[in-house]
């Protein structure tokens, strides 16, 4: 991941998809890293959270979507409630 800044660390990799998405939706390419690439013990995910890393360009739109978006994000991540 050399190059690359680390935007946030979040606690899953469902979290951490939900913020890949919302980049992707503008235009900024990320890339998740998590001590346990092979999804081998996934406590350590929880241990250690997943990083999301973006271009250095980036780094500061994309603070501003997940900084601006986080009611978004919550009710993307928000499973079952109220069906």
């Amino acid at each position: 991941m050399q190059g690359l800044q680390l935007l946030t660390t979040m606690n899953s990799d469902f979290e951490a998809e939900v913020i890949k998405q919302k980049l992707s939706e503008a235009g900024i390419e990320s890339f998740l890293q998590s001590s346990d690439s092979d999804n081998m013990l996934p406590s350590l995910d929880l241990a250690n959270g997943v990083g999301i890393f973006v271009e250095p360009y980036d780094f500061e739109k994309a603070t501003w979507i997940i900084t601006n978006a986080k009611d978004d994000l919550t009710d993307d991540m928000e499973v079952g409630v109220g069906d």
